[in-house]
């Protein structure tokens, strides 16, 4: 047990080294230094607690599940040139069925077919990035996750980004474990603003018409 920590101690020792070596090339513009090993991140995409909607049950939702980032990796390991790739294969699958899922436990009847839908909505991942960068003793871990909804009903629309961000100091750049949990839970507070927005949910059940009748 004890040989297994000082293992774990002496290699995050070597990855603040080599951190700190490509900060240093990239301050002074050096064309060669130390790359951190790519990380394939293994996100814990699990449908947040979702509390049924009374109309719901009653509304066909034809939904649009897209990526809309700009890249598709999800950050960097480290910083300046010795900085490496984060990717997560596979991301989107399962971003696309916690979505379909969260809403299915609200009671929407999911289609494939517009022409049977009451509502269209499409949901986009627009955001999930993880950056480090380096103070003078500590090392600054951030994610961002942003999620963009846009729902149609007849000639009107509703539309809102549901945003989360979780930024760490620490005296190490992150481990594998530590990027995932840190993507994972910036995701799953977006997801969780997305499917308690009652204004969404009030706007596909027509709720929001009724309560603008009464």
């Amino acid at each position: 047990m004890f040989k297994a920590a000082k293992q774990r101690f002496e290699q995050q020792v070597f990855i603040n080294i080599e951190f700190m070596i490509g900060l240093a090339h990239n301050q002074f513009g050096s064309a060669s230094g130390c790359a951190f090993v790519p990380h394939e991140a293994n996100l814990a995409i699990t449908s947040p607690s979702v509390s049924a909607h009374s109309d719901a049950r009653h509304t066909k939702l034809y939904m649009n599940i897209v990526d809309d980032r700009e890249d598709s990796d999800v950050g960097r390991r480290g910083a300046g040139i010795a900085a490496s790739k984060v990717k997560a294969e596979g991301l989107i699958q399962k971003f696309v069925t916690t979505v379909e899922e969260g809403f299915r436990a609200k009671g929407y009847i999911l289609t494939t077919s517009k022409a049977d839908a009451n509502a269209e909505l499409m949901v986009a991942l627009r955001t999930l990035k993880f950056e480090e960068s380096a103070g003078f003793f500590t090392v600054g871990a951030e994610a961002d996750a942003a999620i963009y909804a846009n729902a149609e009903k007849g000639s009107e629309d509703y539309r809102q980004y549901y945003r989360a961000s979780d930024e760490d100091r620490q005296l190490a750049i992150s481990f594998g474990s530590g990027i995932d949990a840190q993507l994972s839970q910036v995701l799953k507070e977006a997801l969780t603003k997305l499917f308690n927005d009652q204004q969404l949910d009030n706007f596909l059940t027509g709720r929001s018409a009724l309560s603008a009748i009464d």
